[in-house]
């Protein structure tokens, strides 16, 4: 890894929970780094300081299954009051159209989106070896961004940059956590299949493995349970609840909230449920 960024600029990370806590440490690698959360960590004062902050609150399900993002809304404000003349580049996963709304409630401020992939207990990790850079805005202000990155081993070349208007990654981001629950849900159905009919699920999986176009055995392994974990059930119900024709997704949930009780009638101990973010995120 190249630990020489060739920009070098004061970074504000807003938001020290489990994403913004490991994009801080990774960020703090390369460029001065302030940090502040609402639950009195850091200074306010510092972070308008900065020249890109980066908001990294949480966006829970909401009342109506939709993602809520009123504490980006809340940063943005407060932002705005505070008159701060920087970039501000959301990370926190946010509902379908939510940034062209926020572009339009907050002109001043020049707005960029760049979700992250993490895996929970993998976080710094993943941080700083991530394996593609999602990103959408105004193409200066993107271009800005992007200049904090240098550090990336591969950058372009291995490390992909895409980039594309704020509603293909807000789909993007929240398609990639409903693909795990799907692929999940998938093994679980093949699961109770093999097992109704006396079959052994793992070999039955195995030869899906053995497909070049699959390979990777994450998320279709018998075994593991349901998917679950604090990102991937909240994000494919807002994908669900985006539009009116998701019957895909809604067939996953079913096979996610119907795989405990089958795994009781097979009588077989549960394993300790692992959220997705122990597996993928």
């Amino acid at each position: 890894m190249n630990y020489e960024s060739e920009v070098k600029a004061r970074v504000g990370i807003i938001g020290l929970g489990a994403v913004g806590s490991a994009f801080a440490h990774a960020m703090s690698f390369f460029h001065p780094c302030v940090g502040y959360d609402i639950k009195g960590k850091g200074s306010w004062n510092e972070i308008l300081k900065t020249q890109v902050v980066f908001i990294c609150v949480q966006t829970p399900g909401g009342f109506d299954d939709r993602l809520d993002c009123s504490a980006v809304d809340d940063v943005l404000s407060r932002l705005t009051e505070s008159c701060f003349q920087g970039i501000c580049v959301v990370k926190s996963t946010v509902r379908v159209g939510y940034m062209d709304s926020a572009k339009a409630r907050f002109p001043r401020l020049p707005l960029v989106y760049m979700p992250e992939f993490l895996r929970e207990k993998s976080n710094f990790q993943w941080s700083v070896n991530p394996d593609r850079i999602v990103i959408s805005g105004d193409e200066t202000a993107v271009d800005e961004v992007l200049k904090l990155f240098s550090w990336v081993d591969g950058l372009e070349e291995i490390v992909p940059v895409l980039r594309m208007p704020f509603r293909d990654a807000e789909i993007g981001k929240l398609a990639h956590n409903a693909y795990i629950a799907t692929k999940v849900s998938f093994t679980n159905e093949m699961e109770r299949i093999s097992r109704e009919h006396g079959a052994d699920p793992s070999s039955v999986m195995s030869v899906i493995h053995a497909d070049r176009r699959v390979k990777s055995r994450e998320h279709l392994r018998p075994g593991l349970g349901a998917y679950g974990g604090k990102c991937v059930p909240k994000d494919t119900r807002e994908l669900i609840n985006a539009s009116h024709n998701t019957p895909l997704l809604k067939a996953v949930e079913t096979v996610n909230e119907n795989h405990q009780n089958f795994r009781l009638v097979v009588n077989t101990k549960p394993p300790v449920p692992q959220s997705v973010e122990n597996r993928s995120h």
